[in-house]
């Protein structure tokens, strides 16, 4: 069990959770920023081999639908790795801009606790195996180069026992792996993953929660502090201006480490 996680079910704080309060209309100019996760804003990386003196950085975008997101995460000169929305009536080229990238992930929608306004084909804890099952055929088929899926919103899959041993045997039978984006401190990933082993990381530090620029990078100086502690630490962000200029006027900071794409820290 995460140490966090352990802290967090002591206290009797109220959890904040990150599908909470999201506009009903999302526009691909201007997308919604999550709200702040204050009680799940870290969590420990779990150990793995350091085969360089550097620490290893992971950034995650999350979200990625949109041709201008593309073109604007394609001029930051790091390894980012992308997580492309599947495709659907709103965002129907996902699996074409992908292609864009040699390294890149799938952002599965998940069922939330509270968020009105799912995604079309959304995994619920409901769903039956047969149905997550395709889905993850899906990414399998129509994103090749994907090592790795991520879960987008899912407080309330991600946290079902039941849902998650069937999206693990899923997963195992198209050899994909699973990075816990922990939008529940409650997650079962890292309890199913002892039973049905596959490629398995959990996200520590959000970027983004606020757009403020110099909130972004204190949250990048969190994420390099834990990758030094730990060897490595994983972040994920948003393709939001505000956080794309964040990340590009970061490259002292950066330096620190080595930014890795999420398949490369899989091999060490």
């Amino acid at each position: 069990v995460n140490i966090l996680d352990e802290e967090l079910q002591k206290n009797n704080s109220e959890v904040i959770d990150y599908e909470a309060n999201i506009k009903k209309e999302i526009k691909p100019e201007k997308k919604v920023v999550p709200p702040t996760i204050e009680v799940n804003k870290t969590t420990k990386p779990k150990e793995i081999t350091k085969n360089s003196t550097k620490p290893k950085l992971v950034i995650i975008i999350d979200d990625m639908a949109f041709d201008y997101e593309v073109k604007a995460l394609k001029k930051l000169p790091y390894k980012i790795t992308p997580s492309f929305f599947p495709p659907s009536n709103r965002h129907p080229n996902t699996p074409q801009l992908a292609k864009e990238f040699s390294h890149y992930m799938v952002h599965m929608p998940m069922e939330a606790m509270h968020y009105p306004h799912p995604e079309p084909e959304t995994m619920n804890i409901t769903s039956p195996y047969s149905f997550i099952k395709k889905r993850v055929d899906m990414v399998k088929n129509l994103f090749p180069k994907a090592k790795f899926i991520n879960n987008h919103t899912g407080s309330k899959f991600t946290a079902n026992q039941t849902a998650m041993e069937k999206l693990f045997k899923a997963l195992k039978k198209d050899n994909l792996g699973f990075v816990d984006s922990k939008t529940t401190p409650y997650s079962k990933a890292s309890a199913i993953d002892k039973k049905i082993e596959i490629p398995m990381f959990a996200r520590n530090v959000f970027l983004d929660n606020k757009q403020n620029e110099k909130y972004i990078q204190n949250q990048l100086k969190e994420a390099i502090k834990l990758a030094k502690k730990y060897g490595y630490a994983i972040a994920i962000g948003h393709p939001h201006k505000t956080t794309l200029k964040a990340l590009k006027d970061s490259k002292k900071l950066l330096s620190q480490v080595e930014v890795v794409y999420i398949d490369e820290l899989n091999k060490n």
